[in-house]
């Protein structure tokens, strides 16, 4: 069911990413790129319009078995983006990380995964991603919580029926999270609040940006596109996407 639902995965994830893709479609036309995360491929298409010169990796043998059965003759491999010593130092001119991948590791090695992009890109690289905004106003929430129950009367509804299951996937799920300086891991309501994923403010994204060695005024934008800078008011989106350049 799971690989159904990336296989069916078209297009942008939402317009921020359009943004970001736009942004992209002159600096990084004809370089080598890197895409992390590929999943079913939903991201193949789009990044190959910049440059053929493209190698997907996915952390899942299924996910990279599936990309490859729907993208015959694109180079997609099984790898960890923790550990990318497959690949030589400045090796590629962008490193795509869409749909919040980078979320999906530990605090720490979060750390180890920007050191390892950063060797791989090339001086002037450029770096893009999304990433779970911390000062949302539903990040962290209970299955429970009144907010989720203001949407539209229909996702209210699916909500309140799937509360049971959702409320054993929470207590589950919950004491895997933890809080740091500008970040936690917290229980996401994807996948009915069955996962946890790391979440951060712009204040402490841009911070781990500038530890990592890449410049310091990233490219930012929310998940309609707009752009924000350091000290924006953050609350309405739930992701923000970066675009940082390796010096």
């Amino acid at each position: 069911m799971v690989l159904g639902l990336f296989a069916a995965r078209e297009g942008t994830f939402d317009l921020g990413e359009a943004a970001v893709l736009e942004r992209l479609a002159d600096s990084a036309a004809g370089v080598p790129i890197l895409d992390i995360g590929v999943g079913g491929g939903r991201t193949i298409p789009h990044l190959r319009r910049l440059s053929t010169d493209y190698v997907g990796i996915d952390y899942l043998e299924e996910m990279v078995a599936l990309a490859r059965s729907r993208f015959p003759g694109v180079r997609i491999e099984h790898a960890d983006a923790r550990d990318l010593s497959r690949f030589p130092d400045a090796a590629f001119g962008l490193v795509f990380f869409s749909a919040n991948g980078i979320d999906g590791v530990s605090h720490d090695d979060r750390s180890r995964m920007l050191a390892e992009i950063r060797r791989v890109l090339r001086p002037d690289g450029l770096f893009a991603y999304a990433t779970h905004n911390l000062e949302h106003e539903i990040a962290g929430r209970t299955p429970w919580h009144p907010a989720w129950y203001r949407e539209p009367p229909r996702r209210a509804l699916a909500r309140a029926f799937r509360l049971p299951k959702s409320l054993r996937a929470y207590r589950r799920a919950r004491p895997l999270t933890v809080r740091g300086d500008g970040w936690a891991t917290l229980v996401d309501p994807a996948y009915h609040f069955g996962i946890v994923t790391h979440f951060v403010t712009l204040e402490a994204a841009l911070r781990e940006l500038r530890t990592a060695d890449f410049a310091a005024d990233p490219e930012i934008y929310d998940r309609w596109g707009n752009g924000l800078r350091p000290g924006s008011d953050t609350r309405g989106t739930f992701w923000f996407y970066l675009v940082a350049r390796r010096p």
